[in-house]
């Protein structure tokens, strides 16, 4: 089972990658007019701000809370990063994206994040703190 702060660093990691894609998606566009994905480059970077919000939500104690969010960002980052770009591309092919590389790699970010989200849900990983505090108390 993962650490807490192990998961915990890795969905920030996540968080990091994904919205370093969206800035060179958004540079490409600038660049060439033809962004990397068809996420919206604005909108998908300031989702991710909540997202990091919630990743704090285990350190004051909120375990259930940060388990309850990471469901919705299963279902959305599940949904509209994974199937999404997934149906995207089985409807029109490349056309919403610069390059088959590019549609990997944007599935691929979405795929890691999802798969720790669930792990999150799931209540899959090991929370030392609460180790500790059953420890002391013993």
């Amino acid at each position: 089972m993962i650490k807490l702060s192990t998961l915990l660093f890795l969905q920030l990691s996540y968080a990091l990658i994904a919205v370093g894609y969206l800035l060179l998606s958004a540079y490409r566009l600038q660049v060439t007019g033809q962004a990397l994905s068809a996420a919206p480059i604005l909108p998908a970077i300031i989702m991710f701000v909540p997202y990091c919000g919630l990743l704090l939500l285990p350190r004051v104690g909120m375990i259930k809370g940060y388990r309850f969010a990471m469901v919705v960002a299963s279902v959305l980052m599940g949904g509209g990063g994974v199937v999404g770009n997934i149906m995207r591309y089985m409807d029109s092919g490349l056309e919403h994206y610069a390059t088959f590389s590019a549609f990997v790699i944007a599935v691929a970010i979405n795929s890691y994040g999802t798969v720790l989200n669930i792990i999150a849900a799931l209540g899959l990983f090991k929370n030392q703190s609460q180790d500790k505090r059953a420890k002391a108390s013993s």
